[in-house]
């Protein structure tokens, strides 16, 4: 079941590709280069990193300690609650900031991909037989490579309802609200996941009014509830609206900016931006992984 390089640049054969370069990519990509392995990482983004570096773990922390530290968070319990380190936060300083950190994390990874004589190459990469691959570059150049193994280390993206109007602009998910050119006034969150309270307290650290809409009764379901009934009040103490129990009926952008979400009963909420953070799913779609036998679930996860 080999095909024929029609069309393509080269063949060139590895002992393992590695499709993706987050976390789990990257260490066995390096493991395999040092047990003697030849390797190549397929990554589609702009720069290696995977959403580990560019829009997930290290991004949020990121922006928490620069909303912590410029907000003068951890100063108020002492000098009390109108305490501020800079009075007038922009979504430039908090970019400021991130852009150092990722960039610092991009340069040790591809220094060790350097190191351990890893290949890398930018691209998407999509099955051809379960021995092949073919990989599609930015200018629309076109790869097949062959290997003796396969890892998908592909991660995920946020799951994006069709129901939901993103633009970018007003409405967001979870990875496009790195991109926010400037701090609004009000922001809905949908969804009380990991992700969805990370940004919620954030920018409620930046004295941003947040709503918290969540369809189930509770959030955070795998922490002690002693420790979410203290979040709870901490956040409502802080001036959040708590919506739980309550389901989106739609969402709708408004001619005047921004936009507004009705919930089943009948309540509305007007904001300024709304992040939509219900879930993540598989980014298998462009594998084309029925050309390995590979089957995935609803939400593009493999078992």
């Amino acid at each position: 079941e080999v095909v024929e390089n029609k069309g393509a640049h080269r063949m060139e054969t590895y002992d393992l590709i590695v499709i993706g370069s987050g976390p789990a990519g990257r260490r066995a990509a390096i493991q395999a280069s040092k047990f003697g392995k030849s390797v190549l990482v397929v990554e589609r983004g702009r720069r290696v990193g995977g959403v580990s570096v560019h829009t997930g773990t290290i991004p949020s922390k990121t922006l928490r300690e620069t909303a912590l530290n410029l907000s003068g968070w951890r100063e108020r319990g002492f000098y009390g609650r109108s305490y501020r380190v800079k009075q007038d936060l922009s979504a430039d300083d908090l970019r400021e900031r991130l852009e150092v950190t990722l960039g610092h994390e991009v340069e040790v990874l591809e220094h060790q991909f350097a190191r351990n004589q890893v290949t890398t190459m930018q691209g998407e990469a999509r099955f051809l037989t379960s021995r092949q691959v073919e990989v599609c570059g930015e200018e629309g150049e076109r790869y097949v490579f062959e290997a003796k193994r396969f890892l998908l280390a592909v991660g995920t993206v946020p799951f994006r309802p069709d129901t939901i109007p993103f633009d970018g602009k007003s409405i967001f998910d979870s990875d496009e609200i790195l991109e926010l050119e400037d701090l609004p006034k009000t922001l809905c969150v949908i969804g009380a996941g990991v992700i969805g309270i990370e940004y919620a307290t954030i920018f409620s650290a930046l004295d941003v009014h947040v709503t918290l809409v969540e369809p189930r009764e509770t959030m955070l379901d795998f922490i002690d509830r002693e420790l979410i009934d203290d979040l709870t009040y901490q956040l409502r103490d802080r001036g959040m609206v708590l919506r739980f129990g309550r389901k989106v009926e739609s969402v709708t952008k408004l001619d005047s900016g921004g936009c507004q979400i009705t919930l089943e009963d009948g309540r509305k909420i007007r904001t300024e931006i709304l992040l939509f953070a219900a879930g993540r799913m598989g980014a298998t779609g462009p594998l084309n992984l029925e050309a390995c036998g590979l089957e995935v679930d609803h939400r593009g996860r493999l078992a």
